[in-house]
């Protein structure tokens, strides 16, 4: 299909996907945005988006008319915000169900006619998990109001400013990389650019209908090997200290007892340190969006050694 026109809002415009978007519609896409709203929580904080070719907006996830205005005239929503570690505050609800809720709402009461989600393999809104229960909850609630779009069930993201690329970083500089079970844990990381490539389809087949679909990269290997092969690319050889699996569960646990925050970081202990390994034959075949390997994801994504 050739280069599309499309009037598109993008929630977590600050995130590394977000940022990564708006610059990729910028230049060389082939979706040519007659209007790119990037949705922020705080102009302040959105310093790294200002030169980029997208208006930003603040919006107030509590605030229906705040979303509403900044929706006006948009076709399709990017939702792109929401977190596995919600901003201090904020629970793993609040980041991933109740404001997905805000903007469906918004989005209908502006007539947008496409939805583009980023979930979680494994999402369930039967989960035990509060995490994969609000994912699963926000997808259903996506699929009830909106026909068009795409629901993309991605994993860890390896890409320059991502979460995960920067806590391989961390850890690399550390004298010692303490690793739950050692890091023996399988994961399928995607290289952010491979998710731009999915949601550009996404835009660039508004006929699709909308389904949750698994994306996940082409390589599963354990977080160690991950971490030894960033430290190949930078130079370095990573110590890991292993820490057992069964005993920081365990102590999670008691700690949830005398506070809720750590009741929701058991939670996430359940996300990382347990494996969440899904096919993706749709993806690969049906939409024939590209997959990029881990080393040229990480040769891709690190700074060149020094």
């Amino acid at each position: 299909m050739g280069a599309a026109s499309i009037d598109i809002a993008i929630t977590g415009a600050n995130g590394a996907v977000g940022k990564a978007l708006i610059e990729r519609l910028g230049r060389g896409s082939a979706v040519k945005p007659t209007c790119a709203r990037a949705l922020v929580r705080d102009l302040g904080r959105a310093g790294s988006l200002r030169g980029l070719a997208a208006e930003l907006v603040e919006v107030n996830y509590d605030d229906p008319e705040s979303l509403e205005r900044a929706l006006e005239g948009a076709q399709c929503v990017a939702h792109l915000a929401g977190s596995l570690r919600p901003r201090a505050g904020d629970s793993l609800l609040q980041s991933n169900l109740l404001a997905t809720r805000s903007v469906v709402e918004a989005s209908l009461a502006r007539g947008v006619d496409s939805f583009v989600y980023l979930s979680f393999p494994g999402a369930d809104p039967g989960s035990k998990n509060e995490y994969l229960r609000a994912k699963g909850q926000a997808e259903e609630l996506i699929r009830k109001h909106f026909r068009r779009g795409a629901i993309f069930r991605v994993p860890m993201i390896l890409g320059p400013d991502a979460p995960a690329m920067n806590q391989l970083k961390k850890l690399l500089r550390s004298p010692a990389a303490p690793l739950i079970a050692g890091g023996a844990v399988r994961i399928q990381p995607i290289y952010e650019g491979d998710v731009l490539g999915a949601i550009e389809w996404a835009l660039l087949h508004p006929e699709a209908p909308l389904r949750p679909v698994n994306l996940v990269g082409p390589d599963a290997l354990p977080y160690a090997e991950l971490l030894r092969r960033a430290g190949e690319k930078l130079g370095k050889r990573p110590r890991i200290l292993p820490i057992p699996r069964g005993p920081a569960r365990a102590c999670l646990s008691v700690l949830a007892l005398f506070s809720p925050a750590f009741a929701t970081a058991r939670d996430v202990f359940d996300i990382i340190f347990y494996e969440h390994l899904r096919e993706d034959d749709e993806a690969r075949s049906a939409m024939d969006i590209p997959r990029t390997g881990v080393d040229e994801a990480l040769s891709l994504s690190l700074p060149n050694p020094e």
